[in-house]
């Protein structure tokens, strides 16, 4: 993938404002940064999102980490990630710190300062936000970093939202990657031999589990995949999906490997679920 330029003047400020850059919300929202807009310098991830059907830019392996936590939690309604905060106010919050507002190397314009996450939660019928910054553990050990979290604390309770820092300590691995393991769906952007074939091959699969309680799940795939005809793999594929769009459930804090016991897999109602392709 080609990778446009850092530099950053006020003439690219003003085109991503002019995009629309850090407006809207759901499927429409657009984030101050993607990937293509920055050097490739790591690892960068582009993650379709079930909540807000969109494609999500996630700039490191630690925010597509807690992504894919805040996607899976049913109190989250919205996610908007790398999110720009007022120049203005940073620049006036950095002043009033004493410290130097983060700027381009080059030309020393100074930089839209963004929040990796702004998170719309649900919670006893109330709407509130919560912005998260993620780093690695080490990086708070640096001055800097921690002068730039500072101003984005600030600024957040200056608009009244909660703000928290989001650490790769604050993960669980094992549930980290049952949700990697879940989001290796494949069949929906495959093609179908007839309109709702993905979707009554999962259903079947769905009634099928609770009848074969004794089966491991390796066990269960091979015996669907054979009765339904389909091919090696499939039902594995068809299980993620039904864990996804949770109308299955199964405890995730437990490594989700071919051993576990379909007695394990829950039934919530057809209708409980949700779309995930």
């Amino acid at each position: 993938m080609a990778y446009r330029q850092s530099t950053v003047d006020e003439g690219k400020i003003a085109r991503l404002q002019k995009e629309g850059r850090g407006l809207g919300r759901g499927a429409e929202y657009k984030p101050w940064l993607m990937i293509y807009d920055l050097p490739s310098k790591g690892r960068s991830h582009r993650v379709f999102g079930t909540k807000t059907r969109r494609i999500h830019h996630f700039l490191s392996d630690i925010e597509c980490r807690l992504f894919l936590h805040l996607d899976w939690c049913d109190e989250v309604a919205d996610i908007r990630e790398q999110f720009p905060l007022d120049r203005l106010v940073t620049r006036q919050i950095a002043t009033s710190m004493g410290v130097r507002h983060p700027t381009d190397t080059a030309n020393k314009t100074p930089l839209v300062m963004t929040t990796d996450f702004l998170v719309d939660v649900l919670q006893e019928g109330k709407l509130r936000q919560e912005a998260c910054a993620v780093k690695p553990s080490a990086d708070l050990k640096k001055r800097r970093v921690l002068e730039k979290l500072e101003i984005e604390r600030r600024y957040w309770i200056e608009q009244g939202v909660s703000y928290r820092i989001v650490t790769d300590l604050d993960f669980s691995p094992i549930v980290t990657k049952n949700l990697q393991w879940l989001r290796t769906l494949a069949f929906t952007s495959q093609s179908e031999p007839w309109a709702g074939f993905h979707r009554d091959q999962a259903e079947a699969v769905r009634q099928a589990i609770p009848l074969h309680a004794p089966l491991t799940l390796r066990q269960f795939c091979a015996r669907m995949d054979h009765d339904l005809e389909l091919s090696l793999g499939s039902t594995l594929t068809l299980v993620r999906h039904l864990l996804l769009s949770k109308v299955v459930a199964v405890d995730l804090t437990r490594p989700l490997d071919d051993h576990r016991s379909m007695a394990e897999f829950l039934l919530s109602s057809p209708v409980a679920g949700r779309e995930v392709g």
